[in-house]
């Protein structure tokens, strides 16, 4: 698993894990990772944001920060997807595979 900072020009959008060509952003408003398939779209093909690779403790230091963290009235929609999400991610089980891959 690889970790990436997710940048639009300079803001900070995601902390993301990449995992057998599954991409999963951190969304802080559910504190879990969750599959995100137009920000996988977007790291294979169209490339309209920045990636730049990260380890886990700078994955941390983003997280603490708030980067992630949505705005409920805006993202009502994705943030409700991601709260029925069946399977998310766990922030430490994400970072503790990241801090033991080698891919």
């Amino acid at each position: 698993m690889r970790l990436y900072l997710v940048k639009e020009e300079e803001r900070l959008v995601w902390v993301a894990a990449l995992a057998h060509e599954v991409m999963y952003s951190y969304v802080a408003n559910t504190g879990k990772f969750h599959n995100n398939n137009a920000l996988r779209n977007d790291f294979y093909m169209v490339r309209n944001l920045d990636y730049e690779p990260i380890g886990p403790a700078e994955a941390r230091r983003l997280i603490d920060q708030g980067v992630g963290m949505l705005d409920e009235t805006r993202s009502a929609t994705s943030l409700a997807k991601w709260r029925a999400d069946p399977n998310p991610l766990a922030l430490p089980d994400v970072l503790a595979m990241a801090a033991g891959s080698n891919e």
